[in-house]
C-alpha cells in the first residue's frame, strides 16, 4: 500500500467508528488530537491504517505503506475481555524502516499486559519516519521475537506527509 491521503475530516470519522467502545480518555485524547490538528495544523489530509493482530505478527513486522511519513496518532488494544484472556506482555514496536529486524530504528514501544488494556500515543506535532514505518507485535521492546495472535491486540495509526 501506498500513502494514500485523505480530508482529515473523513480520518477523524474512522478513529470516532474505531474508539466507539473504547475508554472515554482514548476518545478524549483523539478529540483533543484533532481539535489542535485543525485549529493549529490546518485539517491537514492524513491516512488512518488499521492493523489485525494477524498483520502485527508477521515475521519481520507491518509496513504499510514504504514510503517516508509523520506519525500523529497511535492506538493498540490487546486481545482479549479485560479480567478475561491472556496475561502475557505485548508490545506494540514502531519503527523506522522495512523490518522490525533492526533494534536501533524501533522509536516507539507500548505496552499491554492485560486483556483488553489499551494504551495511546499522541504526536501532535508529528514524529517523523524518515525511511519507512513498520510495526509488529512483540514480546518485550526490543527483541524482534513476534507475539502469538493471541497475546496480541489490534491498533491503528493516524500518519500524513513529511
Amino acid at each position: 500500500m501506498a500513502l494514500a491521503l485523505e480530508a482529515g475530516n473523513k480520518v477523524w470519522e474512522k478513529v470516532k467508528k474505531a474508539t466507539t467502545s473504547s475508554n472515554p480518555s482514548v476518545r478524549l485524547q483523539f478529540k483533543a488530537l484533532r481539535d489542535y490538528m485543525v485549529s493549529q495544523k490546518r485539517n491537514p489530509d492524513l491516512q488512518f491504517i488499521a492493523f489485525s493482530d494477524a498483520e502485527l505478527i508477521q515475521a519481520t513486522g507491518v509496513s504499510p505503506i514504504a514510503v517516508p511519513c509523520t506519525l500523529y496518532g497511535v492506538y493498540f488494544k490487546k486481545n482479549g475481555t479485560s479480567g478475561t484472556g491472556t496475561a502475557t506482555d505485548s508490545w506494540l514496536t514502531i519503527g523506522d524502516a522495512a523490518t522490525n529486524t533492526v533494534v536501533a530504528t524501533k522509536y516507539i514501544a507500548l505496552m499491554t499486559s492485560v486483556a483488553g488494556q489499551e494504551v495511546v500515543a499522541i504526536y501532535p506535532n508529528g514524529l517523523i519516519f524518515g525511511t519507512d514505518i513498520t510495526l509488529t507485535g512483540e514480546t518485550s521492546a526490543q527483541d524482534g521475537t513476534e507475539s502469538t495472535a493471541g497475546d496480541s491486540g489490534s491498533a491503528f495509526i493516524i500518519i500524513g506527509a513529511l
